[in-house]
């Protein structure tokens, strides 16, 4: 099966918000629930979706995002990034840090 423009746009934005989710090592059931119902309203084969968070859970290296593909809709994947952030109720410094690093990195200004 051959994924639409749309989906491969949504599988990315996965990726990057399990890479901002793990930042700290840890998965908060908040950000699990952020990250799968993202999935699922954006129709994220759910094989798809399973097999990336499994790999979160095992802690294996997750796979990098496509910066290409993300930074077609800069505004979603930022979008997106701050619902995950503020998922347990605050926007904490290190979050605001990363967040504008990924500005950055969808701007082209940051490898």
């Amino acid at each position: 099966m051959t994924l639409s423009t749309e989906d491969r746009f949504n599988i990315e934005v996965i990726k990057l918000l399990l890479q901002v989710a793990w930042v700290d090592r840890e998965l908060t059931q908040a950000e699990r629930l952020v990250i799968l119902g993202l999935g699922r309203s954006w129709n994220v084969p759910e094989g798809e979706l399973h097999t990336l968070m499994d790999k979160l859970k095992a802690g294996g290296t997750m796979p990098e995002p496509d910066l290409e593909v993300l930074r077609t809709r800069p505004d979603d994947v930022l979008e997106a990034t701050r619902a995950l952030c503020v998922s347990d109720g605050k926007l904490a410094e290190g979050e605001k840090a990363l967040l504008e690093r990924i500005t950055a990195r969808l701007s082209g200004s940051t490898p």
